[in-house]
C-alpha cells in the first residue's frame, strides 16, 4: 500500500528529510486550541495559530501506509494541527531514540518499546499525562487493565497503541507440501525440528521451516516463560539464570543443525521489516512475529498462504499473553503537549480512526471501536481474531515491565547470538558474557 494525499506525500518528504540529516525548521508556535470535549477528537485546533506536531514511531510499509491515511483524516478535522511523521523499523528505532531523548529533542509523540518504558520515565522524558485524562483524553472504553500498561509508579506516562499478543506465522501451502505437521497448540520444538528436515528435503534444501528466531530477546523470553520463568521480576531483577541463555543457544543450534532454521548467512539478512523477511521472501516457511503483522504477510504471500499458531513449547504453558506493543508518550520536551494529547486521544478513541488501522497496531484499545469492527473483519484480520478467541483462554499475564537500564538489552543480546551462530564465541562463553551484561546494565 502506499500512502496518498498530499499531506501524507509532505509528511514522507519531511521524514526523508530528517533521515538525510536535514533541518527541518518548525515555525509554529504555541496554539490556544481548545481540548477535545469528546472521544472523536473533531473538537480543538480552532485557533488562529497553527502548530506542528511530530510523531514516530516503528513498523512496516503497510502500518505506515494506514497510519497516514489515519492522521491525513485527523489534519482534515484539526486544520491548525499538522502533524510530521517518520518511521523505521524498530532496530534502527531504538537507538534514534536514545540518542533523541539523551539531546532532549524527543518527537512530540514517541513510541517507548516495552523495554524502555520504566528507564525513559525514571529519566523524566515522558509527561506525566494526568492533566489530559478525562477531558483530553478518554479511557471510559479503555479497560483498567489496559490503562496500566503505560504506568509506573502510578503515574501515566502514555498508552499502548494496540494489546497483541505474538504467534507462528507460517506458510500452509509449504508445510503441507513437504508432509510437515502443522504447528499447533500442541506443537512442540521437536516437533518443528523434525518438519524443518522435511521442508528442506521437499524444497530440495532452500527453505527452512522458520527464519532463525535465537537472536530476538522476545522469543527467548516467550521460551522462559512457556518454562517457569520471566523476562522481569516485579522487582525489576533478572527472572532467568546464564544457564537458561544456554539451553536456548543450545536449542537453537539444534534446530540449525538440523536445517530447521536459516543458517547464519541468511539470517544475517533477516530483519524485522516485511521487505527483509524471511518468510515473506520465500527463504523460510514461518517466523515468529506479532499476530498482528498478518495482513503484511498475506499482503505479500497471498493470504492462502498465511496461517497463525502458537509458538512452539515442550509445556502446556503456550506463553502467550495480550500484552502492550508499545506505550505512546508524549515528550517533556514538547512545545504543544495539549495538541499532542489531542492526537493521542485521536489514535486510540475514534471509531473511524480505529476502522482505518484496524488490527495493524493490534487490538484496539477502546472496547467499543474493537466490537464495531470485529463484525465485520475478513482476510488477515479476521484470522488474526479467530487466533486470539481460540487461544484467549490459554493467555497468561505478560511480563513485569522491564525495569531501568533494559533498553541496550535487545541488541546485546542479537550480538551475541550472532557470535554464536558465526563461530567467535562458544554458547557457554557467549551466555556468561551477555549475563555478566544483564546484570551490569539493569539498575
Amino acid at each position: 500500500m502506499t500512502a496518498t494525499g498530499t499531506g501524507a506525500a509532505w509528511r514522507r518528504w519531511t521524514a526523508g528529510a530528517a533521515a538525510a540529516g536535514l533541518a527541518v525548521a518548525l515555525t509554529a508556535c504555541a496554539s490556544n486550541a481548545a481540548p477535545a470535549d469528546d472521544a472523536s477528537g473533531e473538537a480543538g485546533g480552532s485557533g488562529d495559530e497553527k502548530v506542528t506536531i511530530s510523531f514516530q514511531w516503528w513498523g512496516n510499509d503497510e502500518r505506515a501506509a494506514l497510519t497516514e491515511k489515519a492522521i491525513d483524516l485527523f489534519e482534515e478535522r484539526n486544520p491548525n494541527i499538522t502533524v510530521q511523521t517518520s518511521f523505521s523499523t524498530i532496530d534502527a528505532y531504538i537507538p534514534k531514540l536514545a540518542t533523541q531523548i539523551a539531546s532532549g529533542s524527543a518527537p512530540d509523540l514517541f513510541l517507548m518499546p516495552m523495554e524502555t518504558v520504566k528507564e525513559y520515565a525514571s529519566k523524566g522524558a515522558a509527561l506525566d499525562l494526568a492533566p489530559y485524562i478525562g477531558s483530553v483524553i478518554a479511557v471510559d472504553d479503555i479497560s483498567e487493565a489496559t490503562q496500566k500498561i503505560g504506568v509506573v509508579d502510578g503515574t501515566t506516562y502514555g498508552f499502548t497503541l494496540g494489546t497483541a499478543t505474538n504467534a507462528f506465522v507460517y506458510n500452509p501451502t509449504v508445510w503441507k507440501a513437504a508432509g510437515a505437521t502443522l504447528p499447533s497448540g500442541s506443537f512442540t520444538w521437536e516437533d518443528l525440528l523434525e518438519a524443518g528436515k522435511k521442508i528442506r528435503a521437499n524444497t530440495d534444501g532452500k527453505v527452512a521451516a522458520i527464519s532463525d528466531p535465537g537472536g530476538y530477546i522476545a522469543w527467548f523470553a516467550t521460551w522462559v516463560n512457556q518454562n517457569g520463568g520471566s523476562g522481569w521480576t516485579e522487582d525489576g531483577k533478572l527472572g532467568f539464570t546464564q544457564a537458561d541463555l544456554e539451553r536456548w543457544f543450545t536449542l537453537m543450534q539444534d534446530l540449525r543443525d538440523a536445517g530447521a532454521t536459516t543458517d547464519a548467512e541468511t539470517t544475517s539478512t533477516i530483519d524485522q521489516s516485511m521487505q527483509n523477511s524471511g518468510l515473506a521472501r520465500g527463504v523460510s516457511a514461518g517466523e515468529f512475529a506479532a499476530a498482528s503483522l498478518t495482513g503484511a504477510y498475506a499482503d505479500t504471500l497471498g493470504a492462502e498462504n498465511v496461517a497463525l499458531a502458537p509458538l512452539p513449547s515442550d509445556t502446556d504453558n503456550l506463553a502467550l499473553s495480550m500484552a502492550g506493543t508499545n506505550v505512546a508518550a508524549i515528550s517533556s520536551k514538547s512545545k504543544h503537549p495539549e495538541q499532542t494529547a489531542q492526537f493521542l486521544n485521536f489514535l486510540i478513541n475514534d471509531p473511524d480512526a480505529a476502522d482505518i488501522l484496524r488490527l495493524t497496531r493490534g487490538i484496539p484499545l477502546n472496547a467499543k471501536n474493537y466490537e464495531a469492527i470485529t463484525a465485520d473483519l475478513t482476510g488477515a484480520d479476521k484470522e488474526v481474531g479467530d487466533f486470539v478467541q481460540e487461544y484467549s483462554e490459554r493467555f497468561v499475564d505478560p511480563d513485569p515491565l522491564a525495569p531501568p537500564g533494559a533498553a541496550t538489552i535487545p541488541a546485546d543480546f542479537t550480538l551475541a547470538y550472532e557470535n554464536v551462530i558465526f563461530g567467535q564465541m562458544s554458547i557457554k562463553d557467549a551466555a556468561a558474557d551477555l549475563f555478566s551484561k544483564f546484570e551490569a546494565t539493569i539498575k
